[in-house]
Order: structure tokens, then sequence, then C-alpha cells
């Protein structure tokens, strides 16, 4: 699109035509198709559903964007299922983003809904083994595990696991996933040696399948650090953490996964009592977080959480218990109120006052 604007010379010669282009992003041009879609057909109709589809392709595209995304990705479940019925290829395949959409953000007790419909739906007209009832069969475990109901979670881990061996392999990436979600599922449920057994073995096959220096490797190496920790491995955790966050904090792409990084650093320095470079770490992490996803996403709310302990060990309880606050009510909109991390938030408040 572009439109022409007159600008006369001071010495008053022919008068010159300056072009301006204004260029349509995608996200932009996906929204305008929405709107004339939803004008001309009405919002049911599947040429607006096909748009809002687009709509949300392009929001994934930027982090901060999600929330929306994960929202539009809902309303396009709720009307695909009430158009097209609950097994239509539509509908599951609108479930499955759905719930693991929000799952991604936070809204995990939404997103265990619509897991358990599109499992439900794809098991029966796509069969138990089909790579995408295994995909939302572990999107479903992963939310579980963050409702706190992680034998539900390690059963349905350890289900893919074994589907995923059988036709794909031990060492294939799909399986070391789902090898990696059972573990977190032991770990979640305070099984910390068997969750360390598993994580340990999975940092070895990271390393033989795709180097040290890989990304698997570090993840990989993430996760064992966080259960050390939890086995009161302070100093075998820091180590770990330090060693990965070396390996991802000037890589291209990786800046979130820094961010999470410099987190989990600093939760195992504020237990060693280590709190200046604990807070430094903490405020990187937040600020890095906010610009990738966002104020009310939950890797930023979790760094936002271990910020404000820091702050009332500093004497800042005011801080503190603003930013206590600010979390306690991202979690009271996504999880069951018998969550525990809203219990914890809420006794944490008491203290602060």
């Amino acid at each position: 699109m572009a439109f022409f604007r007159r600008r006369n010379r001071a010495d008053h010669t022919q008068p010159v035509s300056q072009r301006i282009e204004i260029t349509l992003d995608g996200l932009m041009s996906a929204r305008m198709r929405l709107g004339v879609a939803i004008q001309r057909y009405g919002e049911e109709h599947p040429e607006s559903v096909d748009a809002m589809q687009e709509v949300a392709h392009y929001l994934l595209q930027d982090p901060r964007n999600h929330q929306e995304a994960a929202e539009l990705l809902h309303y396009v479940a709720q009307l695909t299922y009430t158009n097209f019925g609950p097994d239509h290829p539509d509908t599951l395949t609108a479930l499955y983003q759905a719930g693991d959409t929000l799952s991604a953000v936070g809204n995990v007790e939404l997103a265990e809904d619509m897991l358990r419909r599109a499992l439900s739906g794809q098991e029966r007209a796509l069969g138990r083994d089909h790579p995408e009832t295994l995909a939302t069969a572990q999107a479903l475990g992963a939310a579980l595990t963050e409702l706190g109901r992680s034998a539900e979670a390690q059963a349905l881990h350890e289900d893919v696991t074994e589907r995923r061996t059988r036709a794909l392999g031990g060492g294939h990436q799909e399986t070391m996933i789902s090898r990696n979600r059972t573990a977190d599922a032991l770990r979640a449920a305070g099984r910390f040696e068997e969750a360390a057994v598993l994580f340990r073995e999975l940092v070895r096959a990271a390393d033989d399948a795709y180097g040290a220096g890989s990304d698997e490797a570090a993840i990989a190496r993430n996760n064992l650090a966080a259960t050390e920790f939890q086995l009161g491995h302070a100093e075998e955790a820091a180590e770990l953490f330090r060693a990965v966050l070396a390996t991802v904090a000037d890589k291209p792409g990786q800046e979130s996964f820094a961010a999470v990084m410099r987190n989990n650093l600093a939760t195992v320095l504020f237990e060693l009592e280590e709190y200046h470079e604990a807070d430094g770490l903490l405020r990187h992490s937040v600020a890095e977080c906010e610009r990738i996803h966002g104020p009310d996403h939950p890797d930023t709310i979790r760094s936002v959480a271990n910020l404000a302990r820091l702050l009332a060990v500093d004497g800042n309880r005011a801080e503190a218990a603003r930013l206590t606050r600010r979390c306690l009510s991202h979690y009271e909109d996504r999880l069951p109120p018998s969550h525990p991390r809203i219990a914890e938030l809420r006794a944490f408040l008491v203290e602060l006052s």
C-alpha cells in the first residue's frame, strides 16, 4: 500500500513526489483478514475460524503475545467443538493447540480440560500409538505435573515413553523428551533419588547423541541440577547451573533459557546465603523475562517470587509484599484454589505483615 505526498522545493523547481511505503506485517494482515471474514460470514463460519487460527499463528511468534494467542485458540476450540463435534480432525487439532498454549502461559486448569478432550478424541479417531495422540498425552502430563498431580503425570509419561521407544527407539529425541518428562514427574512427587538416576542417564544420552555443548545437553544438566538441589546437594547444583549458564548466556536464540538459568542459579545461591550474587542474577532474570515474555508469564512470575524472598531477607519487606501479591494474583487466576503454591504465597504474605 502506498500514497503520494507533494512537497515543494525552496527554489520553486518542479515539485517532487515522495512515495511513502507502508508495509503490513503478517499479524496485521491476518487481523484485517479476520475482521473482513467476521463481517462477511460471522464468527462461526469456517473462513472466520481459519482466520482466527492464522492470527493465533502470528501471535505465537512473539512470546509477549502468547496469552492473547491462548485465549483466541481456546475460543477456536469451543467453536470447532460445537460446530463439528468431538472427533472431527479440526476439533482435535484446535483442542490440542489451545490446551498446549494455555498450559505454557500458566492456565493449567483450563489446559487440562482442553487436553483431556483432545486426547479422548484422538484415541478414538487415531489410536493410542499415533504421534499426535502421544504429543497430546505428553502435554497433558506436563499440565498435571504443574497442577501437583504427579502420580497421574508419571503414569502418562511412562506410557508415552514405552510407546515411543517401541516406535522410534530409545535414543530418539522424542523418546528422550518423554523420559525427561517422566523424571520431572518423579521429581515433582518428591522421589528425588529416582529422578536423579534418570536425569543422569539423560545427561549421558544427550552428550553422546548431540554433544556436551548442545541445547539438549544443557536442558538435561539443568534438570539434573534442580534435582540435585532438592536432594540437598546445593554446591553440586550450583556448579551444574553455572556450567549451563556459561553455555547459553551469549548464545543467539537462548535468551529465554538463559533467563531461567539465572533464576535457577540464584535460587541455589540464596540457599547458600550468597545473597549479593543472587540479587544480581534475579534482577537480570526478571528484566529479561519481562522483555521476552511480558510481565505475567510463568517464567517472569517465578523470578519475581524469588526476588521477593530475597528482598525480604534484605529487609525490604514492603517491596517483597508488593511483588508477592503480584505473584499471588497471577496464580489465583490460573491454578485451583487448593494448589500448594497459592497457600505458600499467602503464608509468606502473613510473615511479611
